[in-house]
């Protein structure tokens, strides 16, 4: 947005695993984006039916890779269907087990779209630091569980090894699923004016 791009953001909802709440706060930080666009797309993936398919599906250690590989594939095709040109996201290197290079690499070869990192090489205090000065980070220490925690393997692999998640993935029909959830997604306006009266109205919820 400071260089001039618009932005449009992309949600992943699993309910019953993941709440209105954890939907709502998602839709909460896009107002605050359109705080410096003055409306934002939002689209929310039910992604539900992919997370459980791959839980059933992919061995423990990998299932988290292959979730972001999905996540990604997803968001690529909404990204073509809307004549979007890249994909943003937040990726830290090193933060989590699936920010390690290796996971990158992995995660990253389902797509070569260019994926802008704005905070990679930044660590977690300095991200804290930017959300409070762009007034997200209230909204998201909500505790309210997004699809990425809620299959998390005890021992997720942090350098995994692509040709094993290619060839694990190579026994289920995935393209047919990302066609179809992507079909299924909705999206939406979010303007500033919409959540000020969504937290008017839920204020004494949180």
């Amino acid at each position: 947005m400071k260089r001039g791009v618009e932005i449009e953001a992309v949600h992943f909802h699993s309910p019953p695993y993941t709440s209105e709440r954890a939907r709502q706060k998602a839709v909460d930080l896009a107002g605050k984006l359109a705080k410096y666009s003055g409306q934002v797309q939002m689209h929310v993936v039910p992604f539900t039916a992919v997370q459980e398919l791959i839980k059933k599906q992919i061995p423990e250690g990998l299932t988290m890779t292959v979730t972001r590989r999905l996540m990604l594939r997803i968001t690529d095709e909404l990204r073509k269907r809307r004549e979007c040109l890249a994909i943003v996201n937040g990726e830290s290197l090193g933060q989590v087990a699936s920010q390690t290079l290796e996971s990158m690499l992995a995660i990253n070869a389902v797509t070569t779209t260019p994926i802008i990192r704005p905070v990679v090489s930044m660590d977690k205090n300095e991200i804290i630091d930017i959300a409070q000065r762009i007034d997200t980070y209230d909204i998201s220490v909500r505790p309210f569980e997004d699809c990425c925690t809620i299959f998390t393997p005890p021992s997720p692999k942090t350098r995994p090894k692509l040709e094993k998640v290619e060839r694990y993935e190579s026994f289920v029909d995935f393209e047919a699923m990302v066609q179809e959830v992507a079909n299924m997604t909705e999206t939406f306006t979010v303007d500033v004016a919409d959540i000020n009266k969504v937290q008017d109205e839920f204020s004494d919820l949180f």
